[in-house]
């Protein structure tokens, strides 16, 4: 074997025990952080709110007199399911599906809720079509694509129900907030919950973290909202939650 071909080999083997490390500690730092997650157990919440969750989770469900609306969809359709069952919900009553964003533990049951119909932020659509991607070429997908793309600030109004989408990036390239009725406003991963405090999402999670960071001033600016609702770190009164 030459010595060229030998330094070639070193010099790869170098580059592949470097990724083996790199790869070996992201691994770690993310299992480290998921740890930390603390999503609510499965039960009705307050007034029309009700959650089901799988493994680390939530999905949110908004009951207007015999139909309901969704707020993402958590990571896998079978334990999802299984606790809607558990709340005598029936996924076919569910006339909407609101995505906060398109990352897979928030899609995972979107085909449970069939004859919804689903929305995202127009700048979400760039995580599932190839012109965004969270981690190197890692892009995004969906099950459907029979979506409605909303602008910042639109309402969309289901029976009783006001819902305003209120982009917030940094998560994700797309990543909308929803404000039900003027009072619940529903976040999903742009900000998590410690002691009832609003804090950083770890930055690990985020596409853009200083992005994100300037998001959440966004969410300290809502005036009529009553509530905070996170994907993984359950909820609480706003007031509190935006309280230096």
């Amino acid at each position: 074997m030459s010595k060229i071909v030998k330094r070639i080999l070193i010099i790869i083997g170098i580059i592949i025990g470097i990724l083996i490390l790199v790869i070996t500690g992201m691994s770690l730092k993310m299992k480290s952080e998921l740890s930390g997650f603390t999503p609510m157990e499965t039960g009705k919440v307050m007034d029309n709110i009700f959650v089901a969750r799988d493994d680390f989770a939530n999905i949110f469900i908004i009951q207007d007199n015999t139909q309901y609306i969704v707020i993402d969809c958590a990571t896998d359709q079978k334990p999802v399911a299984e606790q809607m069952k558990k709340l005598g919900i029936d996924p076919q009553d569910v006339t909407a599906v609101f995505l906060t964003h398109t990352d897979g533990d928030h899609v995972g049951a979107l085909n449970l809720f069939g004859k919804s119909k689903l929305y995202m932020s127009k700048e979400e659509e760039k995580m599932i079509n190839g012109k965004k991607s969270k981690f190197l070429f890692f892009g995004n997908s969906i099950s459907r694509t029979d979506y409605t793309l909303l602008e910042d600030r639109q309402i969309v109004k289901i029976g009783n129900l006001k819902i305003e989408g209120i982009l917030v990036p940094g998560h994700t390239s797309g990543t909308m907030a929803y404000l039900i009725n003027d009072k619940y406003l529903f976040t999903g991963d742009i900000l998590s919950l410690k002691d009832n405090k609003m804090v950083p999402v770890p930055a690990l999670f985020d596409m853009d973290h200083a992005q994100a960071t300037t998001s959440r001033e966004i969410i300290r600016h809502i005036p009529s909202a009553e509530y905070i609702f996170t994907a993984h770190w359950g909820y609480t009164d706003y007031k509190t939650a935006i309280a230096f």
